[in-house]
């Protein structure tokens, strides 16, 4: 498990069709972002959040869950002015959960990784989660057969 810590922003339509994902953010020309979600949109997010397992309000003045799994625990917050931000010490799967879990409300969205300044949507953070699964079933093979030696 990693640290880690992404935005939930909305992409122009065209972007969703004419890119690849993971989109870097630094190598476009113009931006793909949509703007800033509405009230409507956090509201329809925040309650979509409120349904996934292990989900409960932080009850700390924002408008803000904590996830908390076997796989880690990862905390969602809503903005005032239309933004979403995710981070936690987890695997990629909670987050990934989380994820297609507002594109129901919501399709026109991609996670950015605020570490690596990455746009993903559905297909390359799917992508990615199996590439976390695959690193962490390799330490963990390691770690076995330097056990068994």
């Amino acid at each position: 498990m990693f640290f880690r810590e992404f935005s939930v922003l909305k992409v122009k339509s065209a972007v969703r069709q004419s890119f690849e994902f993971p989109l870097s953010l630094d190598e476009c020309a113009a931006s793909p972002l949509a703007g800033a979600f509405s009230d409507g949109q956090l509201k329809a997010m925040d309650r979509a959040v409120g349904h996934l397992p292990f989900a409960q309000r932080t009850h700390d003045g924002r408008r803000a869950w904590s996830i908390s799994a076997k796989r880690g625990e990862l905390d969602v917050w809503f903005t005032s002015d239309g933004s979403v931000f995710v981070e936690g010490v987890t695997s990629l799967n909670i987050v990934y959960a989380l994820f297609l879990q507002l594109l129901e409300v919501c399709p026109d969205l991609a996670l950015e990784d605020r570490i690596t300044s990455e746009l993903h949507d559905r297909h390359s953070l799917l992508r990615l989660v199996r590439r976390d699964e695959q690193k962490a079933s390799e330490r963990l093979t390691v770690a076995a057969s330097l056990a068994a030696a």
